[in-house]
């Protein structure tokens, strides 16, 4: 696409051209599949008269783009996707699922997980996960949202239908286990960039440029308890040694009252994240409503890559009537820069690369021991909790000057909370109070309203303290995980108003009531968002959204003698967005999409704009290979006004990039399943930045005007 150059216009043009002619040629294209289309028509008209069962579709990457693009993290790795991704994988059984574990999934919320319940004692077993369209609550749109990531094992009428266009029965489908009763994973990745980084030029990056990823993860199911162990190893790109990452864990799950027994990498997630959260989490979206509140389901075995968001020991969680308790034990290591003067830890280190001396002197500066315990009380629809940890550090921790003044300093923190979630008839109250070892205490509230097939409402205020100094929390906020020197009221809503049409809508009030070393003042802000998503006819669906969001910040300008000088401005950013995605077949989609943002500022200027258009094509031309096309023009006037945009991957990779300046984008990815046990996935990425000389900065800084990497993934299980 290098031939578009200077000729924006006409790249334009082209970009809408190919999008319109490949509408019209895949219809024909694909008139020839009429003859499958009525068989699988008959064959559902048949299922439906012994009672309606339904096909799941796996990999639907809409529904991962709504809960992810706002994190605005460009990291490959991501928790949260490695969640979504297990969920859809080892759905959660309708006939069995408890209150907290419903909640896990995302989009329901406490009064939908009671229905479910209810509706399940009063009505016996679900046949066919389409009952749940007969719960008090569910809608269409929520059922085809929450359907991915449930199941009923005994249903004989569900099905699958996997990426490549294979339909089996859903009940078989999920375990492929070769040998009986043992599951085992193997996945593997290789990316690397195709262009050579500044660092890898002058010799800063010790290692060699490929990213490589290695997981193997072995499950043995027993109709009285199941056993689980796991090893990860990574190596990022410009380390030395395929080993610089080394994770793993043995999980003994569900025997008698023993929930889990894990010894090795595990996380903790409790409450609504103030006392202990220590995973990356859902926040403000276009979902406007359940996407608000966590399901903190307390422990949880890890496998992820995020090298800062775990802990290492040995923890448990059973049950004894109506009570889940926790204990956990952590003796972890974490990166940060020593002052070797005062032997003391000036700042953490969480991005986790060791590629140049400098980084590789930062590795496991610090070893924090940390112990404590939970208790949780859960009937009918009440669920209250408390929270107790403390933990010792090696090393003493200074104040960091370059992040809030109260920040954690010392070698000792501590925390105690308390946490509830009870839900009464259409209404969801939860919330969570946590004091940490400065002695501040911290809270959150919220109540929910479920008005069943119209509307859902929440409000939800939270007020952390300057003085609050936690170590391991991730509570809802502006600054998200940065559960401190932060108040707001937050009012959500989420209308249905005619069959199709949803409309999510928010407006979050915030203040910042301290100064801290980048603002030296108090500052205010507030966020509105509007989205619609309509979905016209059964393949057709459109979407617009408006979001405006005004915030107070320091800038740092000239003054008349041309002297830098930090003022205080109030920054607006309006952002639009229009796209639609049309099901032409059940071997083709196309969808486009077209973002706009204006940046303006109160007093001082630097007003800037940009607009971002993307065409995605999906097909399925032979059994079990999907292919998915995706090219994208951009244009802004600087970073200030860049634009994310959320794109497929192989497995296991989130990718939300960042674009700004003026040039394309394009990738192709190619999923492959020759066996039932094996899939290959690969993509070719390419960005183009008109006229620039170089993309990136520091050691990162690519010399050229293109950007483009090769990703290569492969999974097996038996």
């Amino acid at each position: 696409m290098r031939y578009c150059k200077r000729k924006d216009y006409f790249c334009f043009i082209l970009l809408i051209f190919s999008t319109v002619f490949l509408l019209f040629y895949t219809n024909y294209a694909y008139s020839i599949n009429e003859e499958y289309i009525i068989q699988n028509s008959l064959l559902n008209s048949i299922l439906d008269t012994l009672k309606p069962g339904d096909t799941t579709k796996v990999g639907d990457l809409r529904q991962k783009e709504i809960l992810l693009e706002n994190l605005q993290d460009q990291n490959d790795d991501s928790e949260l996707l490695d969640l979504l991704e297990y969920l859809e994988s080892n759905p959660i059984d309708l006939n069995t699922a408890t209150l907290l574990e419903l909640q896990q999934i995302p989009f329901i919320n406490g009064v939908i997980a009671n229905n479910i319940i209810k509706y399940r004692t009063e009505n016996g077993k679900f046949e066919t996960k389409r009952e749940l369209l007969d719960v008090e609550g569910i809608t269409d749109e929520l059922y085809e949202e929450i359907k991915p990531y449930v199941i009923v094992q005994n249903s004989n009428r569900d099905y699958l239908e996997t990426e490549g266009g294979e339909i089996i029965r859903e009940n078989i489908g999920r375990k492929i286990g070769l040998i009986k009763n043992f599951d085992l994973r193997i996945r593997s990745r290789f990316l690397q960039d195709l262009q050579t980084r500044v660092g890898f030029l002058n010799g800063k990056y010790l290692g060699t440029k490929p990213k490589v990823y290695n997981q193997a993860r072995l499950t043995y199911n027993h109709s009285d308890f199941s056993l689980e162990g796991n090893v990860t190893l990574e190596k990022d790109a410009g380390e030395r040694k395929l080993t610089d990452f080394v994770s793993g864990y043995l999980e003994l799950k569900n025997y008698k009252f023993i929930k889990s027994f894990i010894i090795g990498d595990y996380s903790l997630n409790f409450g609504q994240g103030i006392g202990m959260w220590n995973t990356l989490s859902f926040s403000k979206s276009i979902d406007a409503v359940s996407g608000l509140k966590k399901s903190g389901v307390g422990l949880r075995s890890y496998g992820s890559v995020t090298e800062s968001q775990f802990f290492r020991g040995i923890a448990t969680q059973f049950s004894l009537s109506y009570f889940d308790f926790n204990l956990f034990y952590s003796d972890n290591y974490y990166d940060g820069s020593i002052d070797t003067t005062l032997n003391e830890i000036t700042s953490f280190y969480f991005e986790g690369y060791h590629r140049t001396e400098s980084e590789i002197n930062k590795q496991n500066a610090v070893k924090e021991r940390l112990f404590g315990g939970n208790i949780s009380y859960i009937n009918k629809g009440i669920r209250l909790g408390v929270l107790y940890w403390t933990s010792n550090f090696s090393k003493n921790i200074g104040a960091d000057s370059t992040t809030q003044l109260y920040s954690f300093s010392g070698n000792k923190a501590n925390m105690i909370s308390f946490y509830y979630d009870v839900v009464f008839r259409n209404m969801n109250f939860y919330g969570e109070f946590a004091r940490s070892q400065s002695g501040a205490i911290a809270g959150l509230g919220a109540v929910q309203f479920t008005f069943y097939k119209i509307a859902d409402l929440v409000l939800l205020y939270r007020d952390y303290p300057e003085k609050f100094a936690p170590v391991h929390s991730f509570g809802f906020g502006e600054k998200s995980g940065n559960t401190q020197n932060e108040r707001g009221i937050y009012a959500g809503i989420t209308l249905k108003p005619i069959s199709g049409l949803v409309i999510n809508s928010y407006f979050d009030q915030y203040k910042f009531p301290y100064r801290s070393y980048f603002e030296p003042v108090p500052l205010i802000g507030n966020d509105f968002l509007i989205n619609a998503d309509w979905k016209l006819t059964k393949n057709l669906t459109i979407s617009a959204k408006y979001r405006n969001e005004t915030k107070e910040e320091s800038r740092t300008i000239k003054d008349e003698f041309n002297r830098d000088k930090k003022v205080i401005d109030a920054r607006n950013q309006l952002n639009l967005r229009a796209g639609f995605i049309y099901e032409i077949s059940d071997r083709f989609i196309v969808r486009g999409r077209f973002d706009y943002v204006y940046v303006s500022y109160e007093k001082f200027g630097g007003n800037n704009k940009g607009f971002m258009v993307f065409s995605n094509f999906r097909t399925i031309p032979l059994s079990n290979l999907v292919i998915d096309f995706r090219v994208i023009y951009f244009k802004t006037d600087s970073y200030d006004s860049r634009l994310y945009e959320y794109e497929n991957d192989i497995k296991g990779v989130m990718t939300n990039l960042a674009l700004y300046g003026q040039g394309r984008r394009w990738y192709i990815i190619a999923k492959y399943k020759p066996l039932k046990f094996l899939e290959i996935n690969a993509k070719y990425s390419e960005t183009y930045i008109d006229g620039a000389k170089s993309i990136g900065s520091g050691y990162d800084e690519i010399l050229n005007d293109i950007n483009n990497r090769l990703n290569l993934g492969i999974e097996i299980n038996f």
